[in-house]
């Protein structure tokens, strides 16, 4: 395949690489990662008896390009396991770190994970699963960067008949879906109650929408094995995804699953993204629940109702209610933030503080962290002054209770490193189990517990040009007038350029109202978050957005 890419330079993040098939992402740009990752591996790593975890999601060219890079790790003397057809993530993980545990040396996931169809990507995970720390993507980008541009040469020669010995396929599904059915039983993970989801669910349908993606036949699979009556849509293998834009479980993206819901007069709706690492809830009537409150939730269900210790783990920008839920955890002291411990991203050299009081922006209850699940699993690796342990315990997820973010990742404790869409499908079942109550009726009396709360993520398309100006914004209206949206601001701060967050006061005093800005790190996109007490809030803050977009316009 001729080198048509327009890369020169490869970014790996968190998410590892993304591009668009046959633009940025071609065979040579695909072997040359591939490539990076065997030398970080070799470098790293003792490899021998050691085996790398292959796989890839449903959208078109996924195998192929799985297939080049099992080629580059096999002719680096490599041994792979190469899935045998499309995988979730939260599957690779769990096939890595518990089937293989020890003879597992990484895993190579050849997903775009939710971004749109002619997306690829490319993604690095650590032998047990969890997601790269930054020293791993930062080497594999720099050593990638350095093929692309000929300062290093890496050999091109096909794998010998010898090298195909190395290889062997596999399914995982089976054994992970007994994993999630036996979860709790033996070990500290969290179980779910058999008898009562099927007892409150036999009578009522559930529809799964697998937007033909990974996770086709695996929430199938444990509902069968319990006892639940469902009904499947997008559940054959398409390619092109059935000309979804994006089979990613959010609005607008997750319509089919409200029509269905909706239609069908089912309780309950649950959706899976292309590689099954995110989650979509629709109640009945086609309602869907925020992610944030789907996290709140279940928060509340397993530390303050089943009274399940651990620590609660978010990221800034989800909603500030978990602090509120997770005080009522009983007896969880010992998983809190130590009084006064600042957040990860308030520790920041570069942090300002535009105006307040910083103390007034600290979680008590919850940890705080980065954007981004790696952070989140990081926390059980802490201790209570945000500080990385050198040696944590070795079951040091079972120190996590749950830890979720706003763009539906989500795990809990003693479970895969990594987000999984699948399992929190199925915590929500065991919650709306054990409540009885509609999803709707539990976030009501939820909010009424521990206060209201609205929030609204907004995808902002905005030239990489004005980016940083248009998130400095805020800062800047803030330090100039005390105001934002006409309400007066009790805390800015950030990094310029970078984010910025502020809490604002309302015409009542109730100063449970935020925003939050930040740049995408895989897509040309401003995030901002909203989160407010009332609806007349967050209409002003939504107004103040749009009228600073329209200005970048003019």
């Amino acid at each position: 395949m001729a080198d048509r890419s327009v890369v020169d330079a490869v970014k790996f993040g968190t998410s590892g690489f993304r591009g668009r098939w046959g633009i940025e992402y071609t065979e040579p740009v695909a072997r040359d990662i591939a490539q990076a990752i065997c030398d970080y591996l070799i470098e790293e790593e003792s490899l021998e008896g050691k085996v790398v975890v292959i796989g890839y999601d449903s959208r078109e060219h996924a195998d192929i390009a799985a297939r080049w890079c099992a080629d580059v790790v096999l002719r680096n003397g490599l041994a792979v396991h190469l899935t045998s057809r499309d995988t979730p993530t939260p599957a690779l993980a769990f096939y890595a770190g518990r089937v293989l545990g020890e003879e597992s040396a990484g895993i190579i996931n050849c997903t775009a994970s939710h971004n749109p169809i002619d997306w690829h990507g490319i993604k690095f995970s650590l032998r047990d699963g969890s997601i790269s720390p930054p020293r791993a993507t930062d080497f594999i980008g720099t050593r990638a960067t350095a093929y692309r541009r000929g300062e290093r040469s890496a050999s091109l020669r096909e794998p010998t008949d010898e090298d195909r010995t190395r290889l062997t396929e596999f399914d995982p599904r089976e054994a992970y879906c007994r994993w999630l059915l036996d979860s709790g039983e033996t070990d500290c993970r969290i179980p779910l109650d058999h008898d009562r989801i099927r007892d409150y669910f036999a009578d009522k349908l559930i529809v799964i929408d697998e937007m033909h993606g990974t996770g086709r036949g695996y929430l199938q699979t444990v509902l069968d094995e319990i006892g639940v009556p469902y009904r499947v849509i997008h559940g054959e293998r398409d390619p092109r995804l059935g000309g979804l834009h994006s089979a990613n479980p959010e609005e607008p993206h997750i319509q089919g699953l409200k029509d269905a819901v909706a239609e069908t007069g089912a309780v309950l709706g649950v959706g899976l993204d292309t590689d099954a690492d995110r989650y979509g809830i629709v109640d009945r009537g086609g309602l869907y629940i925020e992610p944030n409150y789907v996290f709140a939730m279940l928060t509340r269900y397993l530390g303050v109702e089943r009274r399940l210790k651990g620590c609660v783990a978010s990221t800034y920008v989800t909603t500030h209610i978990i602090d509120r839920i997770a005080a009522d955890i009983p007896d969880n002291e010992a998983y809190r933030p130590s009084p006064g411990a600042l957040p990860m991203h308030r520790r920041d050299s570069g942090y300002q503080v535009i105006c307040g009081d910083p103390a007034e922006m600290i979680s008590s209850n919850s940890f705080t962290v980065l954007t981004g699940l790696k952070y989140i699993i990081q926390v059980p690796q802490m201790d209570r002054d945000y500080t990385l342990l050198d040696d944590p315990p070795a079951d040091w997820l079972c120190r996590l209770l749950i830890g979720g973010e706003q763009a539906s990742g989500m795990t809990t404790k003693g479970h895969v490193p990594d987000k999984d869409g699948i399992w929190a499908d199925l915590l929500v079942l065991d919650m709306v189990a054990h409540f009885g109550m509609s999803l709707s009726e539990i976030w009501a009396e939820t909010q009424k517990l521990y206060g209201g709360t609205i929030t609204v993520p907004l995808n902002l398309t905005i030239p990489a040009e004005h980016k940083a100006p248009f998130i400095d914004s805020f800062l800047d209206t803030a330090k100039s007038t005390g105001r934002l949206a006409g309400l007066p601001v009790v805390f800015a701060g950030g990094i310029p350029g970078k984010y910025a967050e502020l809490r604002i006061e309302d015409v009542s005093g109730n100063t449970d109202n935020y925003l939050h800005a930040r740049p995408s790190g895989t897509e040309p996109l401003v995030r901002v978050y909203l989160e407010a007490a009332t609806q007349a809030t967050l209409d002003a803050l939504r107004a103040d957005v749009d009228d600073r977009l329209r200005g970048l316009r003019t």
